[in-house]
């Protein structure tokens, strides 16, 4: 097969991407505008990030399982219409409920595309190549998540925050088209359909980890705010547990399984998996609390925060190319454990930034933090793909995705809780107006105490990471084409 139609089918699959992300990652803008059209409050706005947030975690696993039967292009494609119809529903929205169906609808496309994103990817390029494809993938997903925001800033400034909707719908029609086009090709070597008898599919398994992943997710992101010992938190976490342990029963004893456990057999499979959700856990804590930190603590404005945080972004997207490429040669071990580390003495030197820390001091530890995720992610990701057979690689894809996501949301409620717990302790109400409204810098002391607390502890996290990169070993030969 030409080298040219391989990349021509990842530029297809890449704009399909690139339209999922700038959705969800322009959503930072689109609430605040949302918000204050139809005059909400703070807990029913949080609902617009949630309605696409669940909905994407929920269908990851079952959308992946679904395009290793039925094929990966059907579902990329219906992702992409998908995606275009919440769009077009979000733009003519005249009610809060609309928004709502939107983002849902939205979600269901998101999860078809992001699921069989990297799976495809994997399909169209052999191991030898792969890791290259992946970092180039990674970088993808960065640029994309640099330029949700800006393009969501410049439009509703120039328009207003429909504009955002009919973008998207723009950008997924020309998608549709692009991916018409290039996935014409027979020679683009993306998994067809499967089924050879009737269709089955483990729908019982499927709505199980649907329950489960909700009902966790809906814990972590309340917990803080109701009380871990609260009755509805507590019998969160019961009916979470019943229904983890009632999937893995129905995932051992079914013979198509969504989720096959034998996975974790594979050494590499299951040790490649921990390091990720740890690497994305740790993330999150500097991810949600730096923000803070530049804005309430040290004054800057949200645009002087916006370019303090490309370069770690900039940096993780470039350097995944060149890791991935590098990975297809010497192996994936050295470099996961190395950017592991890098990552985890940039969450070191974070934790000694104080009230009066210089802008070049908190540029290099977001920039070092960055440089270690992008030498991460892709050998990482490669590690994971190499280790499953082919006709696997849309569950594969869509489980990746589902721990990048839940592994990100619990980084944020431990961080989280880290710091109320520290500003507690210190005689301080865990409360950011108080931070921002008072000129008494104790207040401030005991929030930086908290955070120190937090990226500590997520430092030794990315060591941990890494020791556990360094005894995976490397995946055995299945996936040479």
């Amino acid at each position: 097969m030409k080298l040219d139609i391989k990349w021509l089918g990842f530029f297809a699959i890449a704009f399909g991407v690139f339209a999922s992300v700038t959705e969800q990652t322009s959503a930072q803008i689109l609430v605040p505008k949302v918000t204050d059209h139809f005059g909400l409050s703070l807990p029913h706005a949080q609902w617009i990030m949630l309605a696409y947030i669940l909905t994407v975690c929920a269908l990851f696993m079952p959308l992946g399982k679904i395009a290793d039967k039925i094929g990966r292009k059907p579902i990329f494609l219906t992702g992409l219409i998908t995606l275009m119809l919440g769009g077009i529903i979000g733009s003519i929205a005249t009610t809060y409920s609309v928004i709502l169906i939107a983002k849902v609808i939205a979600g269901f496309g998101g999860a078809s595309i992001e699921a069989n994103g990297m799976a495809m990817i994997a399909d169209v390029f052999g191991r030898k190549q792969r890791g290259k494809a992946m970092g180039l993938y990674m970088s993808i997903i960065g640029f994309s998540a640099i330029a949700g925001p800006l393009i969501g800033g410049y439009l509703t400034n120039i328009y207003n925050w429909r504009a955002l909707f009919i973008f998207n719908v723009i950008l997924c029609g020309l998608g549709i088209i692009i991916a018409l086009i290039i996935f014409r090709n027979k020679e683009l070597n993306i998994q067809p359909n499967q089924i050879t008898g009737a269709f089955s599919f483990d729908w019982r398994g499927s709505f199980l980890s649907t329950a489960t992943l909700l009902i966790f997710l809906l814990v972590i992101t309340f917990g803080n705010q109701e009380g871990w010992t609260s009755l509805y938190i507590s019998s969160g976490i019961f009916l979470c547990l019943l229904l983890f342990f009632l999937f893995i029963w129905q995932e051992k004893t079914t013979k198509d399984p969504l989720l096959d456990l034998g996975f974790f057999k594979i050494k590499t499979f299951s040790l490649s998996v921990t390091t990720r959700f740890l690497a994305f856990l740790s993330m999150s804590f500097s991810g949600f609390l730096m923000p803070f930190y530049l804005i309430q603590i040290m004054g800057f404005t949200t645009t002087t925060v916006g370019v303090l945080l490309a370069p770690g972004a900039l940096s993780m997207a470039i350097i995944g190319p060149f890791s991935g490429q590098l990975s297809d040669k010497i192996g994936t071990k050295w470099l996961t454990a190395f950017g592991m580390a890098i990552s985890g003495s940039a969450l070191i030197f974070l934790a000694y930034l104080n009230i009066n820390s210089n802008i070049t001091a908190i540029l290099l530890g977001l920039t070092l933090q960055g440089c270690g995720a992008g030498i991460f992610m892709s050998p990482n990701n490669s590690a994971i793909m190499n280790s499953i057979d082919s006709s696997h690689f849309g569950i594969g894809s869509g489980f990746m995705n589902l721990i990048r996501a839940t592994a990100s949301l619990s980084g944020i409620a431990i961080a989280t809780t880290i710091v109320v717990i520290t500003m507690t302790q210190l005689n301080f109400e865990p409360n950011l107006s108080n931070i921002t409204d008072s000129s008494d810098n104790g207040i401030k002391l005991s929030f930086i105490s908290g955070m120190k607390n937090s990226f500590t502890i997520a430092g030794f996290i990315m060591y941990v990471s890494a020791i556990i990169s360094i005894i995976r070993g490397e995946p055995k030969s299945m996936n040479n084409s």
